[in-house]
């Protein structure tokens, strides 16, 4: 019975673990996408070609790739330039939030971006035949509209950081995959599904609420005739 309670408290503690770092990782993406999107539309061909990098290399690049650059590559940062005494030291926390976070902003610009280009160019003009500038117009016009129709988009990206999430297992942070892993260690491997079946579980919880909580939030914004007919 004491096992049971300590495995119920590992796994609940994993749980919200899990949640700091998809809540985390989907907002550093959010606030690095909106502005990698509309630079990619709006910017000169120099800035363009530098987002379209930074796309391509997130977005080519394993995640467990892009964790291990950030956790245990920027420690050796100052061999490269013969200084090893110069280290940069991430937090486990801190580097699983950024990988996470920058390979989901790349993934966002894209979806940011599709929608920014769904706008008639036409609003963008009359916006700017009313006195707008350039800058005040995308932002007060293209680029309200855009997150609402970027909502579905969006959260499908939030389904995929969430499901991403336990590759931190491989930096020690304390999520659910960690927590079952300490679990099963525990127990000499005496259990084992039925350690892993619960948390599969609550995996398929958080993606049905966060579905839901996205939906509620899109048909709050939708409005009537100005939105795709859903099959």
């Amino acid at each position: 019975m004491e096992f049971f309670f300590y495995s119920v408290l590992a796994v609940l503690k994993g749980a919200g673990v899990t949640l700091l770092v998809t809540a985390c990782s989907i907002l550093v993406g959010f606030f690095l996408g909106v502005p990698l999107a509309v630079f990619r539309t709006y910017g000169n061909r120099v800035v363009q070609w530098i987002i379209q990098l930074y796309e391509g290399f997130f977005r080519g690049t394993p995640q467990i790739v892009t964790l291990f650059i950030f956790y245990f590559g920027l420690r050796h940062t100052g061999e490269i330039f013969g200084k090893p005494e110069f280290q940069i030291a991430m937090p486990p926390f801190l580097a699983a939030v950024l990988a996470l976070g920058m390979t989901s902003s790349a993934y966002l610009s894209l979806i940011f971006r599709g929608a920014i280009q769904s706008i008639s160019k036409d609003q963008y003009d009359a916006a700017r035949a009313l006195g707008m500038g350039k800058w005040e117009a995308i932002f007060r016009v293209v680029l309200v509209q855009a997150f609402r129709l970027s909502i579905p988009g969006f959260t499908n990206e939030f389904t995929i950081v969430l499901k991403d999430s336990p590759i931190t297992y491989v930096v020690a942070i304390p999520e659910m995959l960690t927590q079952a892993r300490g679990i099963i260690d525990s127990s000499m491997g005496k259990v084992f599904f039925e350690v892993l079946i619960p948390i599969s579980i609550l995996y398929f919880i958080f993606f049905e609420v966060s579905n839901k909580l996205f939906g509620v939030i899109e048909n709050n914004l939708r409005i009537p005739g100005y939105e795709l007919e859903r099959r």
